[in-house]
């Protein structure tokens, strides 16, 4: 197993420690959050897209946050808008959420959450929806502490069992009701 393998496997344990996470809130250096800029989006494109051709769209049913950590992207989240007569989606659904691993276990996850509750709650969404890897525990874990819950959308079953054949797993649907 290489040298890089092993460190990001320990790091990752360290992570789910409390003791580690209390540290990294009490010494790490300051986050900060802001709704994202065209140059932030780039950013953010390259860091989890570096391979694809990247081409700048804006949408009135997006917003989307970075958070920042000694002037670099640290985490991204989008909160998207979809129209009642949407097939499948409808409503509020928190999406995209995404911390560098090396920042993970300092809140930023939480706070990038939090932005996208406040809002849709502002902007009067009777719930929030997203979807999760059902094998991702640390993100179902951060999810349910904030007041999720798991639900079943009927309409996104099929698609969401097809990626269970395709890929070995697949996302299920949580919930926030305000």
């Amino acid at each position: 197993m290489r040298l890089g393998k092993i460190a990001k496997r320990i790091l990752r344990r360290l992570q789910d420690r409390a003791v580690y996470r209390s540290f990294q809130r009490s010494f790490a250096p300051q986050v900060t959050l802001r709704e994202a800029t065209d140059s932030d989006l780039i950013q953010v494109h390259q860091w989890l897209n570096a391979t694809r051709n990247f081409e700048l769209q804006r949408s009135s049913n997006l917003t989307e946050w970075v958070a920042f950590c000694r002037d670099q992207i640290a985490g991204f989240v989008q909160l998207v808008r979809y129209p009642a007569d949407n097939e499948l989606y409808k409503g509020f659904w928190l999406f995209s959420l995404n911390v560098k691993p090396v920042r993970r276990g300092m809140g930023i996850g939480t706070a990038l959450t939090r932005a996208v509750i406040d809002r849709a709650r502002i902007e009067g969404a009777p719930a929030l929806d997203l979807l999760v890897f059902e094998d991702n525990v640390r993100a179902i874990r951060l999810y349910a502490k904030m007041g999720f819950e798991s639900v079943l959308i009927p309409a996104l079953e099929p698609s969401l069992e097809k990626e269970r054949e395709v890929y070995g797993h697949r996302r299920l649907v949580m919930r926030k009701v305000f």
